[in-house]
């Protein structure tokens, strides 16, 4: 006689259904200590935004050490959500009580100052530089109006003297909420806020309708993207231009399919914000070539998604000028602290080693990841959910690579990766069984704490020795580990397939 199935055990139902609500006060004490360094207003991880209304904040300035231990709290509380939400996910959990906190979350971050660094206050600079008809890409805010302007000089070290490294949708943008904003660094940083928001939110709403009818997949996507506290603190509660290219690049992946120009021009705001989210116009290109030979679109679908780019991007690039990535060609050259480059450089590898260097390693993950991201997508009939899935398994693979490899990389430029991710499962269980999403969530934790509190100054003696030397001497190892740990996974997880593949 069969044996008769074996019901869990009482400790096993009740591990299970504790992980939705580990998930959900992870991701409230995340959201709560985030929101309360900002609000408690200028410390070392707030920069203050002069007068005004909106976003407020108590003007409490609490000490380098309180706000470093909360942020470090909200750090290692996210990274504990996203794992569990996607272990309850993985086990039938659906998370709609975790979408409504997530989105009160958002909102909050956006009626608080940003917390983190300082960028907000170069976008305000660059934007007003723009907007008063001189160019952020020659001019740098130190000496915009001879040093004067009330939104220009706002901008902190070590970044006063620099032009602009943002594409120049971006720095449109910028000068859009300038217009706005005025003389006011704080009502500038507000609307900039209040666009960050909407891109969030127009993704999260873009995920919702794209994934219905399939509930694994959407619940899979909304913890990887909407309810990611690790995203919507680092990423939407810094105001980081990331969440506009990020939101670009996934609204691309959603809309391509049936809208091809309103793709394109999604596309124009990622690449014309930051350069590097140019990996998802690479996927789309792959998908579409690939999607021909199986009944998908053909060339005047790719024609009306490049008018929609050019629509964008040439009317920008003419007004930014010829001269708008000198200073990214320039940045090309940094090494920032955490990353897999920088004890070589401190050890005396030459800088012009870094670009080989960076290209080979990204070359090395996508042989290993490609199979496992793209995999038979690209060669089964079309359909518009199978196309995404290439197209954003593509962007995946060279996201991934770009990461891990970089010579200069921030926690917010994950942005980069976690969109593309989402729509790139193959199966309900997520991509390659979920353990890319996890290497890749207690990466972004590992590298978010090394840039608590965030700003450059502020900082007591003992929280600068403390963050900095975890920075520099524990950060770079966080980087490796991260490296050679989706590597050995990604060689596993191929054994692993063609094992099974023989045994079938």
């Amino acid at each position: 006689m069969p044996e008769a199935p074996r019901r869990p055990s009482a400790a096993a139902v009740a591990g299970v259904s504790c992980l939705p609500a580990a998930a959900g006060g992870a991701t409230a004490l995340a959201l709560l200590c985030w929101l309360a360094v900002a609000v408690a207003g200028p410390s070392a991880a707030v920069p203050g935004l002069g007068p005004g209304v909106l976003p407020v904040d108590l003007g409490l300035r609490p000490s380098s050490a309180l706000v470093s231990a909360l942020l470090a709290v909200s750090v290692l509380a996210g990274g504990v959500a996203v794992l569990t939400g996607l272990t309850a996910v993985a086990r039938g959990w659906r998370p709609r009580r975790l979408l409504l906190l997530a989105a009160t979350g958002a909102v909050a971050t956006a009626l608080v100052p940003p917390v983190g660094s300082a960028d907000h206050l170069s976008y305000a600079a660059y934007g007003r530089i723009a907007a008063l008809g001189a160019d952020p890409y020659a001019e740098p805010p130190d000496a915009f109006a001879g040093g004067a302007d009330p939104v220009a000089s706002a901008v902190r070290d070590p970044w006063r003297s620099t032009t602009s490294v943002y594409g120049p949708v971006g720095t449109a943008v910028h000068a859009l909420t300038s217009l706005v904003g005025g003389e006011s660094v704080r009502a500038t940083v507000w609307c900039w806020q209040l666009v960050l928001l909407v891109a969030w939110a127009a993704v999260a709403a873009g995920l919702h309708v794209a994934l219905r009818g399939q509930p694994a997949l959407r619940a899979r996507a909304h913890v990887l993207w909407t309810a990611n506290p690790l995203l919507l603190t680092v990423g939407l509660g810094g105001a980081h231009a990331d969440v506009l290219a990020g939101a670009g690049a996934v609204g691309v992946l959603l809309l391509a399919p049936r809208y091809p120009f309103a793709a394109g021009a999604a596309l124009a705001v990622a690449v014309g914000t930051k350069l590097p989210y140019g990996a998802v116009g690479a996927g789309v290109l792959v998908a579409w070539w690939a999607a021909r030979r199986t009944g998908g679109p053909g060339t005047g679908w790719l024609l009306r998604g490049l008018t929609g780019a050019l629509v964008l991007l040439v009317p920008a690039h003419l007004w930014a000028g010829a001269h708008a990535y000198d200073q990214a060609r320039t940045a090309s050259r940094y090494v920032s602290l955490a990353t897999v480059w920088r004890p070589l450089v401190d050890a005396g590898v030459p800088r012009s080693v870094l670009l080989p260097g960076t290209l080979a390693l990204m070359a090395v993950v996508a042989v290993l990841w490609w199979p496992l991201l793209v995999g038979r997508a690209r060669s089964l009939p079309f359909s518009p959910g199978r196309w995404r899935r290439c197209a954003a398994g593509v962007t995946a693979v060279l996201a991934l690579g770009y990461l891990l490899a970089a010579p200069y990389e921030l926690p917010w430029y994950d942005l980069l990766l976690w969109g593309p991710l989402a729509l790139a499962a193959a199966a309900p269980a997520g991509v390659a069984g979920g353990w890319l999403e996890r290497v890749v969530a207690v990466r972004l934790t590992l590298l978010a704490l090394a840039y608590v509190p965030g700003l450059v100054d502020g900082m007591s003696p003992a929280v600068e020795a403390v963050t900095l030397g975890y920075r520099r001497e524990v950060g770079p190892w966080v980087a490796w580990s991260a490296l050679l740990t989706a590597l050995a996974l990604g060689v596993a997880l191929r054994r692993w397939a063609a094992a099974g593949a023989r045994a079938a």
